[in-house]
């Protein structure tokens, strides 16, 4: 049997117990300055809290999700409580994931704690404690800031129960009933419990003399039963076409069960290292020490190496099989056990040199400290957000003339839909997406025809740059520009998404002006070529609202 530690804080509390502190007070700082800045909601979020506030509680939790949304039923009551108690705002509909991700800085020290020696614990919980992807959905109501406090508490909790004392019966009782719960509230969580849960019944088979076998399996149970039922909801609550929609929107992160298997995920973990963590180049080479971080822990600490690998073997079959897709912010559950395989081999290296000297010892362990440093440098520091549309709309709303109309290009519908009440923007005109009907682009052109001999602010957000394109172009032709209102993000700048939301103001007063084009004949480029598939479903999810007229 292996000990991992108690857990317990020792009597004399160490430089390295006191560093890791500062680290989880840095992260915990830098969560609470993105929360309490109460950034615009992002699109996918109203997706999620339009349901949250449109329905009931029993049509909320029994129904499926409108918007091509998902997400586990504990989720969504936290979030209609708060909803409730404390308002729409960003700051209480965010509090569920700044809490989650809060608790996930404490875990992630406990974890540390056991499978590391205490000098590379402060660097380790310092990495996720910067980390940009972490600290950014620490503020989004989505469920991504629970994925990673749960799997953070699954580990804690099979690690526990591996302990060299065996632990007392309150122990397995909470890690029961933890997995009873826990699937309800993070879906990734099942993966985690499946493969921390296959573990622990192996390894408890494998004990001389078996003597937690029956209360291993009795947790192990539980967790099996709180991930069936769990996902037994999940599959009743999905519809055939959002599943279908998922399936196309996360392709690229469900990985080829062939021989490329191995490319494709080593390509989708160098991308969380560079993008996620923002840690230097190659980030491949962070990948292979991962490997080897994970090759020698399996010789040191092999029941550790074990518990936290496991979850990552399950997580691979799933997206092979194509049920999970692994890829960006849905595989940051699993990024903390990247963070640690990393360290176990930097941990290895350090007493390699110590054993040497000691000066020599320090300096590979300052060379350790370099990305994690280097990482703090390559991200702005918060606000961040990805479309920045309340300032927008908030300025819109003071430069608007009585008389002028609104038209919103349909990639806007989820911020006006949300916040165009709050300042007064009704009414406004909502385009329509038609990407999968023929000649959609002389279509946006006729819908924005209604507005001649008006003066019209059109809104433009996450839009499609040949749409806009066509666009702006046209009623460049038949109108005059006015003011424009710009609005950047706040991201780092490898992100993906669409760093600008503008209003643009178009005169279309001029008759004379107007009169030499048509929509139907206006001269327009070739489209872009699109893929079948893209153009069966870019009409489909978050970004497409269907009320069209407010």
């Amino acid at each position: 049997m292996e000990n991992f530690g108690t857990g317990e804080a020792p009597a004399r509390r160490t430089v390295w117990w006191w560093l890791a502190l500062g680290a989880v007070l840095v992260g915990a700082g830098l969560r609470l300055w993105q929360w309490a800045l109460g950034t615009t909601f992002f699109m996918d979020e109203l997706a999620v809290l339009h349901n949250v506030a449109t329905r009931p509680l029993g049509p909320l939790l029994g129904t499926p999700l409108a918007e091509a949304q998902v997400a586990p039923p504990l989720f969504l009551l936290a979030e209609k409580a708060c909803l409730v108690a404390l308002g729409p705002s960003e700051q209480s509909l965010r509090l569920p994931s700044l809490l989650a991700s809060l608790a996930a800085l404490g875990l992630l020290w406990a974890v540390a704690r056991r499978v590391l020696d205490e000098r590379l614990v402060p660097l380790a919980v310092l990495t996720v404690a910067v980390g940009f992807t972490f600290v950014y959905y620490s503020g989004q109501a989505k469920q991504y800031a629970g994925d990673v406090a749960g799997a953070l508490l699954v580990l804690r909790l099979a690690l526990g129960l591996r302990g060299a004392a065996r632990p007392p019966g309150r122990w397995w009782v909470g890690a029961a009933l933890a997995g009873l719960v826990l699937p309800f509230y993070s879906q990734a969580s099942v993966l985690v419990l499946a493969g921390c849960g296959a573990a622990l019944a192996l390894l408890a088979l494998r004990d001389p003399g078996r003597p937690r076998l029956w209360a291993t399996l009795a947790v192990v149970g539980a967790w099996a039963a709180g991930s069936g039922a769990s996902l037994a909801l999940a599959q009743f609550l999905l519809r055939p076409v959002t599943r279908a929609f998922m399936h196309y929107f996360w392709r690229e992160g469900l990985l080829p069960l062939s021989a490329r298997l191995p490319a494709v995920l080593w390509g989708e973990l160098a991308e969380r290292w560079a993008n996620g963590l923002g840690w230097p180049h190659p980030a491949s080479a962070w990948v292979a020490a991962g490997v080897l971080g994970a090759g020698l822990l399996w010789r040191r600490r092999r029941e550790a190496a074990l518990l936290l690998l496991a979850p990552w073997a399950v997580a691979a079959a799933a997206s092979a099989l194509q049920q999970f897709p692994l890829r960006a912010r849905l595989m940051d559950f699993l990024v903390p056990v990247l963070v640690l395989l990393v360290f176990a081999a930097l941990q290895e290296a350090v007493r390699w040199a110590r054993a040497r000297s000691r000066p020599l010892g320090a300096a590979v362990l300052a060379l350790g400290a370099a990305p994690v440093a280097y990482s703090t440098t390559r991200h702005n520091l918060p606000p961040y957000c990805m479309e920045d549309a309340k300032p927008l709309l908030a300025k819109l709303a003071r430069a608007r003339r009585p008389a002028d109309a609104v038209y919103a290009y349909y990639g806007a519908g989820q911020y006006l839909r949300w916040y165009g009440p709050r300042y007064g923007l009704a009414p406004y005109r909502l385009g329509h997406c038609y990407r999968h009907l023929p000649g959609a682009e002389r279509r946006y052109l006729q819908e924005v025809d209604a507005f001649r001999g008006r003066r019209v602010w059109v809104v433009l957000v996450h839009f499609d740059p040949a749409e806009a394109h066509d666009l702006t172009t046209y009623l460049d032709s038949i109108g005059h520009r006015g003011p424009r209102i710009a609005v950047p993000w706040h991201m780092p700048d490898e992100a993906v998404g669409y760093p600008l939301a503008y209003a643009q103001c178009y005169d279309l007063t001029d008759a004379r002006r107007a009169a030499r084009f048509a929509a139907a004949t206006f001269p327009l480029p070739p489209s872009p070529p699109r893929s079948a598939a893209e153009i069966c479903w870019s009409c489909y999810g978050p970004q497409v609202i269907t009320d069209g007229r407010h």
